[in-house]
């Protein structure tokens, strides 16, 4: 069942492109065939202008007529009450409703960081790289005037992100088994259903940016957790194997 018409104005959303968790809305709004206005933002502006435009410092923003949203479970709650179906969670009364929140907390405070700090180490090496994440996006300044700039750029991401070799490390070598924790709740039913409910998004908009990581890439292949992947469309950008030591990397495995 698609969602009914809303009766305020079109919500406006403001984006990174590349950012999965701004994906996850994006997925949330089509769902419920929500229409909706994208801003686009270049990184690092979020924290110089989010606060005046949307109420925060990170993305994704909203703002519905007037109303102030920061971040991508507030946004998909927000969303529910707007347009009920289908809706994003199961019924309060059913057993698996606090599973599905847990799996969705769990997506946003934990997982979603990882490609984050991956993407974050990578980009210190190749700077360049990030371009290829902005796609078609309306940006406020050509991509060409802003490739000099990418470098810095990189390197306040890492450092917002806490980003480091370090951190990037512990994070490949955490992945196996938080791919094994996604399959379990696949296998429970709670992730993984013909409409993907909100921690599908948050888990499955985590994934597809994971999969756009050349050297990371063949640590999901083959595994069931990669399907959720498929609530989006293809990911625009990407970073080349060879970036990261493949000393970094632990053997790809198949659940």
């Amino acid at each position: 069942m698609l969602g009914v018409a809303m009766t305020v104005p079109a919500p406006k959303l403001y984006v990174l492109p590349g950012s999965h968790p701004c994906a996850a809305v994006e997925a949330a709004l089509a769902l419920k065939s929500i229409d909706y206005q994208r801003v686009d933002l270049i990184p690092i502006t979020p924290v110089l202008i989010g606060s005046l435009r949307y109420g925060g410092t990170t993305v994704p923003g909203m703002r519905i007529d007037g109303e102030r949203l920061v971040g991508s479970r507030t946004i998909m709650r927000r969303l529910d009450q707007l347009v009920a179906e289908p809706s994003l969670l199961p019924d309060p009364g059913d057993p698996a409703y606090a599973k599905v929140l847990e799996a969705e907390r769990w997506g946003d405070e934990v997982f979603q960081s990882v490609p984050r700090r991956i993407l974050d180490v990578a980009l210190l090496r190749r700077p360049r790289e990030m371009e290829s994440y902005a796609g078609e996006a309306k940006l406020p300044l050509p991509v060409g005037l802003m490739r000099p700039a990418m470098g810095l750029t990189a390197r306040l991401m890492a450092l917002k992100n806490k980003a480091s070799d370090a951190s990037a490390r512990a994070d490949l070598d955490a992945l196996p088994g938080q791919l094994d924790r996604v399959e379990r709740w696949i296998t429970e039913g709670l992730l993984g259903g013909e409409q993907p409910n909100a921690a599908d998004l948050q888990i499955g908009s985590t994934i597809r940016l994971l999969l756009s990581i050349g050297d990371v890439r063949p640590l999901l292949e083959g595994r069931e957790a990669a399907r959720l992947a498929g609530y989006f469309p293809p990911i625009v950008g990407g970073i080349a194997a060879g970036v990261l030591p493949a000393e970094w990397l632990p053997a790809p495995t198949n659940a």
